[in-house]
Protein backbone atom coordinates (compact mmCIF):
# COMPACT_ATOMS: atom_id res chain seq x y z
CA UNK A 1 0.00 0.00 0.00
CA UNK A 2 2.87 2.11 1.08
CA UNK A 3 4.42 1.50 -2.19
CA UNK A 4 1.43 2.00 -4.41
CA UNK A 5 1.18 5.87 -2.62
CA UNK A 6 4.19 6.55 -3.28
CA UNK A 7 4.53 5.80 -6.89
CA UNK A 8 1.57 7.04 -7.02
CA UNK A 9 3.29 10.42 -5.84
CA UNK A 10 6.45 9.90 -8.38
CA UNK A 11 3.86 9.71 -11.03
CA UNK A 12 2.12 13.00 -10.33
CA UNK A 13 5.13 15.04 -9.48
CA UNK A 14 6.35 13.97 -12.48
CA UNK A 15 3.31 14.79 -14.28
CA UNK A 16 3.56 18.40 -12.69
CA UNK A 17 7.30 18.49 -13.28
CA UNK A 18 6.30 18.12 -17.00
CA UNK A 19 4.04 20.55 -17.18
CA UNK A 20 5.57 23.21 -15.78
CA UNK A 21 8.55 22.74 -17.75
CA UNK A 22 5.95 22.80 -20.78
CA UNK A 23 4.34 25.94 -19.82
CA UNK A 24 8.23 26.93 -19.80
CA UNK A 25 8.77 26.06 -23.14
CA UNK A 26 5.93 27.38 -24.63
CA UNK A 27 6.65 30.41 -22.86
CA UNK A 28 9.63 30.96 -24.62
CA UNK A 29 8.64 30.29 -27.69
CA UNK A 30 6.00 32.74 -27.60
CA UNK A 31 8.86 35.21 -27.13
CA UNK A 32 10.51 33.93 -30.16
CA UNK A 33 7.78 33.96 -32.15
CA UNK A 34 7.01 37.37 -31.24
CA UNK A 35 10.87 38.13 -32.07
CA UNK A 36 10.82 37.04 -35.13
CA UNK A 37 7.18 38.79 -36.33
CA UNK A 38 8.10 42.16 -34.70
CA UNK A 39 11.69 42.50 -33.86
CA UNK A 40 12.24 45.84 -34.38
CA UNK A 41 9.58 45.95 -31.62
CA UNK A 42 10.22 43.79 -29.30
CA UNK A 43 14.17 43.89 -29.06
CA UNK A 44 14.68 47.60 -29.32
CA UNK A 45 12.17 47.78 -26.28
CA UNK A 46 12.12 44.64 -24.71
CA UNK A 47 16.04 43.47 -25.90
CA UNK A 48 14.39 40.09 -26.86
CA UNK A 49 17.23 38.58 -28.51
CA UNK A 50 19.68 39.03 -25.05
CA UNK A 51 16.73 37.81 -23.34
CA UNK A 52 16.80 34.37 -25.79
CA UNK A 53 20.31 33.87 -25.59
CA UNK A 54 20.10 34.32 -21.76
CA UNK A 55 17.91 31.45 -21.79
CA UNK A 56 19.92 29.42 -24.06
CA UNK A 57 22.72 29.75 -22.23
CA UNK A 58 20.60 28.89 -18.74
CA UNK A 59 19.61 25.92 -20.08
CA UNK A 60 22.82 24.91 -21.22
CA UNK A 61 24.05 25.29 -17.62
CA UNK A 62 20.94 23.13 -16.09
CA UNK A 63 21.91 20.33 -18.84
CA UNK A 64 25.39 20.83 -16.61
CA UNK A 65 26.93 22.35 -20.48
CA UNK A 66 26.01 18.54 -22.34
CA UNK A 67 25.71 19.26 -25.84
CA UNK A 68 24.93 17.09 -28.47
CA UNK A 69 26.97 14.65 -30.19
CA UNK A 70 25.63 15.71 -33.63
CA UNK A 71 28.54 16.82 -36.07
CA UNK A 72 25.81 20.63 -36.42
CA UNK A 73 26.25 21.01 -32.34
CA UNK A 74 30.14 20.09 -32.52
CA UNK A 75 30.85 22.48 -34.63
CA UNK A 76 28.53 25.17 -33.54
CA UNK A 77 30.01 24.65 -30.33
CA UNK A 78 33.88 24.97 -31.71
CA UNK A 79 32.27 28.35 -33.44
CA UNK A 80 31.20 29.80 -30.18
CA UNK A 81 34.66 28.95 -28.69
CA UNK A 82 36.46 30.51 -31.36
CA UNK A 83 34.03 33.73 -31.10
CA UNK A 84 35.35 33.70 -27.37
CA UNK A 85 38.74 33.41 -28.19
CA UNK A 86 37.90 36.43 -30.64
CA UNK A 87 36.28 38.41 -27.81
CA UNK A 88 39.34 37.77 -25.15
CA UNK A 89 42.13 38.60 -28.16
CA UNK A 90 39.81 42.00 -29.02
CA UNK A 91 40.02 43.60 -25.58
CA UNK A 92 43.86 44.70 -27.00
CA UNK A 93 42.53 46.03 -29.87
CA UNK A 94 39.16 47.36 -30.05
CA UNK A 95 38.71 51.08 -30.85
CA UNK A 96 36.01 51.65 -28.22
CA UNK A 97 33.77 49.36 -25.53
CA UNK A 98 31.00 50.65 -26.85
CA UNK A 99 31.83 49.27 -30.50
CA UNK A 100 33.03 46.18 -28.98
CA UNK A 101 30.00 45.10 -26.69
CA UNK A 102 27.95 46.10 -30.30
CA UNK A 103 29.99 43.27 -32.05
CA UNK A 104 29.56 41.12 -29.63
CA UNK A 105 26.27 39.97 -30.51
CA UNK A 106 27.65 37.39 -32.92
CA UNK A 107 28.76 35.59 -30.05
CA UNK A 108 26.62 35.87 -27.73
CA UNK A 109 23.36 35.65 -29.93
CA UNK A 110 24.60 32.20 -30.58
CA UNK A 111 23.36 30.60 -26.76
CA UNK A 112 20.20 30.41 -28.79
CA UNK A 113 21.21 27.45 -30.63
CA UNK A 114 20.62 25.49 -27.56
CA UNK A 115 16.54 26.95 -26.71
CA UNK A 116 16.27 25.01 -30.08
CA UNK A 117 17.99 21.68 -29.67
CA UNK A 118 16.33 21.45 -26.29
CA UNK A 119 13.15 22.32 -26.62
CA UNK A 120 12.44 20.91 -29.93
CA UNK A 121 10.03 18.29 -28.13
CA UNK A 122 7.97 21.11 -27.09
CA UNK A 123 7.61 22.43 -30.49
CA UNK A 124 4.65 20.23 -31.68
CA UNK A 125 2.31 21.17 -29.25
CA UNK A 126 2.79 24.89 -29.09
CA UNK A 127 1.95 25.07 -32.38
CA UNK A 128 -0.96 23.20 -32.16
CA UNK A 129 -2.22 26.01 -29.62
CA UNK A 130 -1.01 28.89 -31.44
CA UNK A 131 -1.03 27.47 -35.12
CA UNK A 132 -4.57 29.07 -35.78
CA UNK A 133 -4.07 32.24 -34.52
CA UNK A 134 -0.52 32.57 -36.40
CA UNK A 135 -2.67 31.83 -39.90
CA UNK A 136 -5.29 34.65 -39.38
CA UNK A 137 -2.40 37.25 -38.56
CA UNK A 138 0.46 36.14 -40.90
CA UNK A 139 -2.47 35.56 -43.66
CA UNK A 140 -3.88 38.89 -43.51
CA UNK A 141 -0.16 40.80 -43.23
CA UNK A 142 0.92 39.08 -46.44
CA UNK A 143 -1.30 41.11 -48.11
CA UNK A 144 -2.24 43.90 -46.08
CA UNK A 145 1.03 45.99 -45.67
CA UNK A 146 1.71 46.85 -42.24
CA UNK A 147 4.51 49.05 -40.47
CA UNK A 148 7.69 47.24 -40.19
CA UNK A 149 6.59 47.19 -35.93
CA UNK A 150 3.85 45.05 -36.32
CA UNK A 151 5.47 43.05 -39.42
CA UNK A 152 8.92 42.56 -40.33
CA UNK A 153 9.11 43.10 -43.90
CA UNK A 154 11.59 39.60 -44.89
CA UNK A 155 11.92 37.85 -41.79
CA UNK A 156 8.44 36.43 -41.59
CA UNK A 157 9.35 33.85 -44.14
CA UNK A 158 10.80 31.79 -41.52
CA UNK A 159 7.29 30.95 -40.19
CA UNK A 160 5.90 29.97 -43.30
CA UNK A 161 6.00 26.46 -42.91
CA UNK A 162 4.74 26.51 -39.40
CA UNK A 163 1.20 28.16 -40.54
CA UNK A 164 0.85 23.78 -42.09
CA UNK A 165 0.36 20.88 -39.69
CA UNK A 166 0.86 18.30 -42.27
CA UNK A 167 4.04 18.25 -44.82
CA UNK A 168 2.98 15.71 -47.03
CA UNK A 169 -0.27 18.13 -48.26
CA UNK A 170 0.54 17.88 -52.26
CA UNK A 171 0.39 21.44 -52.75
CA UNK A 172 2.33 22.69 -50.25
CA UNK A 173 5.81 23.39 -51.94
CA UNK A 174 4.19 25.14 -53.89
CA UNK A 175 1.95 27.62 -51.53
CA UNK A 176 5.14 28.44 -49.38
CA UNK A 177 6.29 29.79 -52.80
CA UNK A 178 3.58 31.71 -53.96
CA UNK A 179 3.32 33.14 -49.79
CA UNK A 180 7.19 34.34 -50.78
CA UNK A 181 6.35 35.74 -53.88
CA UNK A 182 2.98 37.69 -52.60
CA UNK A 183 4.89 38.58 -49.52
CA UNK A 184 7.87 39.94 -51.75
CA UNK A 185 5.50 42.39 -53.17
CA UNK A 186 3.59 43.41 -50.42
CA UNK A 187 6.68 44.42 -48.44
CA UNK A 188 8.90 45.07 -51.79
CA UNK A 189 11.07 42.57 -50.65
CA UNK A 190 13.50 41.09 -52.94
CA UNK A 191 14.93 38.94 -49.85
CA UNK A 192 11.35 37.07 -49.89
CA UNK A 193 11.52 36.38 -53.60
CA UNK A 194 14.91 34.84 -53.55
CA UNK A 195 13.65 33.00 -50.67
CA UNK A 196 10.93 31.36 -53.18
CA UNK A 197 13.30 30.83 -55.94
CA UNK A 198 15.52 28.60 -53.70
CA UNK A 199 12.90 27.09 -52.46
CA UNK A 200 12.04 25.77 -55.72
CA UNK A 201 15.31 24.40 -56.27
CA UNK A 202 15.31 22.83 -53.12
CA UNK A 203 11.77 21.42 -54.23
CA UNK A 204 12.82 20.47 -57.78
CA UNK A 205 16.22 18.56 -56.98
CA UNK A 206 15.76 14.76 -57.16
CA UNK A 207 18.73 14.42 -55.36
CA UNK A 208 21.81 15.68 -53.33
CA UNK A 209 24.45 15.75 -56.10
CA UNK A 210 21.60 17.88 -58.35
CA UNK A 211 21.10 20.63 -55.73
CA UNK A 212 25.24 20.77 -54.92
CA UNK A 213 25.91 20.94 -58.57
CA UNK A 214 23.46 23.47 -58.50
CA UNK A 215 24.52 25.81 -55.95
CA UNK A 216 28.50 25.15 -57.27
CA UNK A 217 27.17 26.41 -60.98
CA UNK A 218 25.74 29.56 -59.23
CA UNK A 219 28.36 30.32 -56.63
CA UNK A 220 31.14 29.97 -59.40
CA UNK A 221 29.00 31.76 -61.39
CA UNK A 222 28.15 34.93 -59.10
CA UNK A 223 32.08 34.86 -58.15
CA UNK A 224 33.37 35.51 -60.98
CA UNK A 225 31.14 38.39 -62.24
CA UNK A 226 32.43 39.26 -58.55
CA UNK A 227 35.70 39.48 -59.83
CA UNK A 228 34.84 41.39 -62.92
CA UNK A 229 33.29 44.05 -61.17
CA UNK A 230 36.00 44.62 -58.28
CA UNK A 231 38.30 47.21 -60.41
CA UNK A 232 34.98 48.80 -60.60
CA UNK A 233 34.21 48.45 -57.01
CA UNK A 234 36.82 50.01 -56.01
CA UNK A 235 36.90 53.12 -57.50
CA UNK A 236 34.23 53.82 -54.50
CA UNK A 237 38.01 54.96 -52.80
CA UNK A 238 38.28 58.18 -55.37
CA UNK A 239 35.47 60.26 -54.23
CA UNK A 240 33.59 58.94 -51.74
CA UNK A 241 32.14 61.73 -49.39
CA UNK A 242 29.53 60.97 -46.72
CA UNK A 243 28.36 64.58 -47.54
CA UNK A 244 27.71 63.81 -51.16
CA UNK A 245 27.21 60.82 -53.66
CA UNK A 246 30.01 61.71 -55.87
CA UNK A 247 31.85 58.00 -54.94
CA UNK A 248 28.72 55.98 -55.69
CA UNK A 249 27.78 57.57 -58.70
CA UNK A 250 31.51 56.98 -60.29
CA UNK A 251 31.01 53.08 -59.17
CA UNK A 252 27.67 53.11 -61.57
CA UNK A 253 28.67 54.80 -63.87
CA UNK A 254 31.23 52.75 -64.60
CA UNK A 255 29.79 49.51 -65.75
CA UNK A 256 26.15 49.34 -67.07
CA UNK A 257 25.45 46.22 -64.52
CA UNK A 258 26.23 48.30 -61.60
CA UNK A 259 24.18 51.16 -62.82
CA UNK A 260 21.03 48.99 -62.34
CA UNK A 261 20.34 49.08 -58.82
CA UNK A 262 21.99 51.17 -56.33
CA UNK A 263 21.19 49.31 -53.13
CA UNK A 264 22.76 46.14 -55.04
CA UNK A 265 25.72 48.27 -56.03
CA UNK A 266 26.73 49.48 -52.19
CA UNK A 267 26.08 45.69 -51.31
CA UNK A 268 29.10 44.40 -53.21
CA UNK A 269 30.74 47.44 -52.79
CA UNK A 270 30.61 46.36 -48.85
CA UNK A 271 31.49 42.81 -49.65
CA UNK A 272 34.38 44.33 -51.60
CA UNK A 273 35.76 46.26 -48.64
CA UNK A 274 35.58 42.79 -46.44
CA UNK A 275 36.35 40.58 -48.94
CA UNK A 276 39.93 42.36 -50.26
CA UNK A 277 40.47 45.27 -48.64
CA UNK A 278 40.81 44.09 -45.40
CA UNK A 279 43.35 41.14 -46.44
CA UNK A 280 45.38 39.69 -44.84
CA UNK A 281 43.67 40.71 -41.56
CA UNK A 282 40.46 38.74 -42.65
CA UNK A 283 42.97 35.75 -42.30
CA UNK A 284 42.58 35.17 -39.11
CA UNK A 285 39.62 37.93 -38.48
CA UNK A 286 39.63 41.29 -37.69
CA UNK A 287 37.73 40.41 -34.32
CA UNK A 288 35.34 43.22 -32.20
CA UNK A 289 35.37 46.47 -31.52
CA UNK A 290 37.42 47.22 -34.68
CA UNK A 291 36.40 49.47 -37.71
CA UNK A 292 34.96 46.83 -40.77
CA UNK A 293 34.21 49.87 -43.32
CA UNK A 294 35.36 52.86 -44.93
CA UNK A 295 32.42 53.01 -47.38
CA UNK A 296 29.34 52.28 -46.88
CA UNK A 297 25.67 54.22 -47.68
CA UNK A 298 24.06 56.77 -44.58
CA UNK A 299 20.62 57.05 -43.77
CA UNK A 300 20.91 59.09 -40.94
CA UNK A 301 24.05 61.76 -40.39
CA UNK A 302 23.65 61.35 -36.43
CA UNK A 303 24.65 57.73 -36.52
CA UNK A 304 27.56 58.59 -38.60
CA UNK A 305 30.88 57.71 -36.49
CA UNK A 306 29.28 53.87 -35.79
CA UNK A 307 28.87 52.76 -39.34
CA UNK A 308 32.31 51.59 -39.65
CA UNK A 309 32.00 49.46 -36.97
CA UNK A 310 28.37 48.45 -36.30
CA UNK A 311 27.07 48.02 -40.21
CA UNK A 312 26.08 44.81 -41.47
CA UNK A 313 27.83 43.47 -44.25
CA UNK A 314 24.21 43.12 -45.73
CA UNK A 315 25.79 39.48 -46.23
CA UNK A 316 26.14 37.80 -42.83
CA UNK A 317 28.68 35.23 -44.14
CA UNK A 318 30.63 37.45 -45.15
CA UNK A 319 30.57 39.91 -42.57
CA UNK A 320 31.60 37.39 -39.88
CA UNK A 321 34.29 36.18 -42.45
CA UNK A 322 35.88 39.79 -42.13
CA UNK A 323 35.59 39.52 -38.05
CA UNK A 324 36.36 35.80 -37.04
CA UNK A 325 38.74 35.00 -40.28
CA UNK A 326 39.05 31.50 -42.56
CA UNK A 327 38.44 29.30 -39.10
CA UNK A 328 34.38 30.68 -39.25
CA UNK A 329 33.92 29.44 -42.70
CA UNK A 330 35.66 25.81 -41.73
CA UNK A 331 32.55 25.34 -39.35
CA UNK A 332 30.05 27.21 -41.01
CA UNK A 333 30.40 25.17 -44.50
CA UNK A 334 30.32 21.68 -42.82
CA UNK A 335 27.27 22.27 -40.85
CA UNK A 336 25.40 23.33 -44.32
CA UNK A 337 26.88 20.98 -46.17
CA UNK A 338 25.51 18.08 -43.17
CA UNK A 339 21.98 19.93 -43.09
CA UNK A 340 21.68 19.58 -46.91
CA UNK A 341 22.75 16.02 -46.75
CA UNK A 342 20.85 15.09 -43.99
CA UNK A 343 17.93 16.60 -45.70
CA UNK A 344 18.00 14.99 -49.09
CA UNK A 345 19.49 11.68 -47.85
CA UNK A 346 16.51 11.32 -45.24
CA UNK A 347 14.33 13.81 -46.52
CA UNK A 348 11.02 11.01 -46.46
CA UNK A 349 11.55 10.16 -42.58
CA UNK A 350 11.42 14.05 -41.64
CA UNK A 351 8.38 14.07 -44.23
CA UNK A 352 6.37 11.29 -41.50
CA UNK A 353 6.91 13.38 -38.45
CA UNK A 354 6.13 17.30 -40.21
CA UNK A 355 10.36 17.94 -39.27
CA UNK A 356 10.92 18.78 -42.88
CA UNK A 357 8.96 21.99 -42.04
CA UNK A 358 11.66 22.82 -39.24
CA UNK A 359 14.28 22.39 -42.39
CA UNK A 360 12.30 25.05 -44.83
CA UNK A 361 12.38 27.34 -42.29
CA UNK A 362 15.91 27.31 -41.73
CA UNK A 363 16.47 27.32 -45.26
CA UNK A 364 14.40 30.02 -45.54
CA UNK A 365 16.30 32.54 -42.72
CA UNK A 366 19.69 31.30 -44.34
CA UNK A 367 18.83 33.07 -47.78
CA UNK A 368 18.22 36.16 -45.67
CA UNK A 369 21.56 35.89 -43.87
CA UNK A 370 22.80 36.39 -47.73
CA UNK A 371 21.24 39.43 -48.16
CA UNK A 372 20.76 41.26 -44.97
CA UNK A 373 22.99 41.73 -41.63
CA UNK A 374 21.33 38.92 -39.60
CA UNK A 375 23.87 36.66 -37.69
CA UNK A 376 25.60 40.43 -36.74
CA UNK A 377 22.26 42.34 -36.03
CA UNK A 378 20.31 41.89 -32.14
CA UNK A 379 17.28 42.43 -34.71
CA UNK A 380 17.51 39.11 -36.25
CA UNK A 381 20.31 37.14 -34.46
CA UNK A 382 18.84 35.14 -31.95
CA UNK A 383 16.31 33.58 -34.81
CA UNK A 384 18.92 32.09 -36.57
CA UNK A 385 20.43 30.47 -34.02
CA UNK A 386 17.25 29.37 -32.43
CA UNK A 387 16.06 27.32 -35.79
CA UNK A 388 19.35 26.09 -36.20
CA UNK A 389 19.26 24.28 -33.04
CA UNK A 390 16.12 22.84 -33.67
CA UNK A 391 17.39 21.18 -37.05
CA UNK A 392 20.42 20.44 -35.03
CA UNK A 393 17.90 18.34 -32.37
CA UNK A 394 15.83 16.89 -35.51
CA UNK A 395 18.65 14.95 -37.18
CA UNK A 396 20.47 13.93 -33.69
CA UNK A 397 16.79 12.04 -32.82
CA UNK A 398 16.42 10.67 -35.79
CA UNK A 399 20.29 9.01 -35.66
CA UNK A 400 19.49 8.41 -32.24
CA UNK A 401 16.72 6.42 -33.62
CA UNK A 402 18.56 4.40 -36.02
CA UNK A 403 21.05 3.39 -33.38
CA UNK A 404 18.20 2.12 -31.40
CA UNK A 405 16.80 0.20 -34.19
CA UNK A 406 19.84 -1.17 -35.18
CA UNK A 407 20.59 -3.00 -31.87
CA UNK A 408 17.26 -3.96 -31.37
CA UNK A 409 15.99 -1.46 -28.45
Amino acid sequence: MIRQLTENNFDIETIDLMIRKATIAYFIFTLAICFIITPWFFERNFFFNELLALTGLLILAYKRFKIGNDPISIYVTLLLAWCFLHLFTSIARQDSLYYYFRNSVIAYSMFSFFLGFYLLKYLSDYFVRIRRLLQYYIGLFIFLKAPTMLFERYGVSTLFPALFKNARYRFLPILLIIMNIIYGFTYDSATALVIALFLFLIFISPGYKFFKQSVAIIFIALAVLFIYLQPNLALIKNQFNPNDEKGIKEVMNSSQLLSIDGNTTWRLIIWEQIIVEKFPSNILGIGFGTPMLKYYPIEDYKKLSTLPYVMGGHNSYIYLFGRLGVLYLLFVIPIYITLFREYFYHKQFYYVNNQVLIFWSFFSISVMALFNPILESPVFASGYWLVLGLVARCIYNRKLSEKKLSIGL
